[in-house]
This record gives structure tokens, C-alpha cells and sequence, in this order.
């Protein structure tokens, strides 16, 4: 899929849409479109980092340390915040919203992987 153009779903997980904006050899970023209350799955990266950019809406991040499963504090960000989440970091961004949310994904350096995760019950 080129640069701009709209992606296919993930086998992992379902969303409103994904867009690809830009794409290097071991980067990429993409726009998420999120309706209310829906989200990416628990998951976490084995080499790249997650950079979350709000451009509309607020979204909402779950964060976890592996592998011992500790809990961070959630990450809530208005229009023109970011948040990073490192390589070996389980994480959930979602919309807790009303209504939608519209946010870039900046993903790199390095090869791309989706471990999804099934979190301990609190």
C-alpha cells in the first residue's frame, strides 16, 4: 500500500478506518479514525516504539510494563498532545468518547510486530 492511501485491516484488531501517510524502510506512520468506545487491543512491540499524535477527539492510552504486568498511569490526550510508548510496553489507545477520534501513529525504528496481550485481571 502506498503512502496516502487507505489501508487494510489488521488481522489483530478492527477500526473505523487506517490510513498510511508515510512508510520508510523501518518506519511508518498512519491515521487511526476510532468511533466511541472502540480501540486497538492490548498488545506491545518487540523492537519499535509507538508515538500516538491527537488531531481530533481525545484519546485515551493503557499502559503496562512487561513482563511483570505493572500497571501506568493512563495517558489522556486532547488535540496536539503526544505520548510515547517504548518497545516491550504493553498498550491499549482508545476513545472513551462521545464521539470520534482521529490520531496519527508514528512507529519506529526497526521491524514491525503485533504481540497481542490478554491483560491480568485487576
Amino acid at each position: 500500500m502506498g503512502a496516502g492511501g487507505t489501508e487494510k485491516q489488521s488481522k489483530h484488531f478492527s477500526v473505523s478506518s487506517r490510513r498510511l501517510v508515510a512508510e520508510g524502510s523501518d518506519m511508518f506512520v498512519k491515521e487511526f479514525n476510532l468511533g466511541p468506545n472502540e480501540g486497538i487491543p492490548w498488545h506491545s512491540h518487540t523492537r519499535v516504539f509507538d508515538i500516538f499524535y491527537c488531531l481530533e477527539g481525545r484519546l485515551e492510552v493503557d499502559s503496562m510494563d512487561l513482563p511483570g504486568r505493572q500497571a501506568r498511569p493512563r495517558v489522556t490526550l486532547a488535540v496536539g498532545e503526544s505520548a510515547r510508548i517504548e518497545a516491550g510496553t504493553a498498550h491499549h489507545p482508545f476513545n472513551a468518547g462521545d464521539g470520534p477520534c482521529r490520531f496519527l501513529l508514528i512507529q519506529g525504528v526497526g521491524e514491525y510486530d503485533f504481540l497481542p496481550l490478554k491483560p491480568t485481571p485487576a
